[in-house]
């Protein structure tokens, strides 16, 4: 159990689904009816509910560093969030480490020259930071784990989203670090529009979190159970 600091005592069963949390460092504030969309979680969900993963985004303090907020005590929330710069800050080091990468790919016949690197949708999720990395030669899901995630180089393993499950690929990323990746698009011969090339990046990371339904199967395995294939994913969440 999580242990919450607070006049609950770290007793989660002492406040309800729709209490107010504040945090003990930064006084931000967790309301269960706005959620918090810098780490996606929907309106509604209980601050008990929360991903053991989740940490405030404002300051990156942990769960047990939250406490009840009092009727009449409640504060705005401040206007920029930790979580918010930390996303932009990944953008740039993505944006600049693929430019380094173009240099030594730009000869090779998988290049495309139509297109440029973009960093599309980035996010936090309950795996670390997300966004989509569109460049001239590919397009795939790119995410930073967490600190505690032991992938090696070269290993692979299934990641949970709403929409399904999904095979990423650890690596290294010179001035970025470690990286895992699932494959979206290689090479990009399909394409010849960067716009073309965003919005199918967009509609790629609004799939991801996206809750498919499941259609009835005869299939003895469970659907839940079989990962969507990326091809059937991006049609998903596109009009392609």
């Amino acid at each position: 159990m999580n242990m919450f600091e607070g006049s609950f005592l770290g007793d989660g069963k002492r406040i309800g689904d729709d209490t107010i949390m504040e945090c003990g460092v930064c006084w931000w504030v967790y309301d269960p009816s706005q959620g918090d969309e810098v780490w996606q979680v929907p309106p509604g969900t209980a601050f008990t509910e929360l991903s053991s993963h989740w940490r405030c985004p404002h300051c990156d303090a942990a769960q047990h560093q939250f406490m009840v907020l009092r009727p009449g005590e409640a504060r705005e929330r401040p206007a920029t969030a930790a979580g918010e710069t930390e996303l932009a800050t990944l953008g740039e080091s993505l944006q600049a480490a693929y430019q380094r990468v173009a240099e030594t790919m730009r000869p090779l016949p998988v290049y495309n020259a139509k297109l440029d690197i973009q960093v599309v949708g980035n996010r936090r999720c309950a795996h670390g930071s997300l966004a989509v990395v569109a460049t001239p030669w590919s397009m795939n899901l790119l995410l930073l784990p967490l600190p505690n995630s032991t992938g090696r180089e070269g290993s692979s393993r299934e990641l949970s989203f709403p929409s399904g499950s999904y095979s990423f690929i650890a690596g290294h990323l010179e001035g970025v670090g470690v990286i895992e990746t699932c494959s979206l698009f290689s090479p990009m011969a399909e394409f010849d529009d960067p716009a073309a090339v965003t919005a199918v990046a967009e509609a790629a990371i609004e799939a991801l979190f996206t809750p498919t339904v499941q259609k009835p199967s005869t299939n003895t395995q469970a659907p839940e159970d079989r990962p969507m294939s990326r091809r059937s994913f991006l049609r998903a969440g596109s009009s392609e």
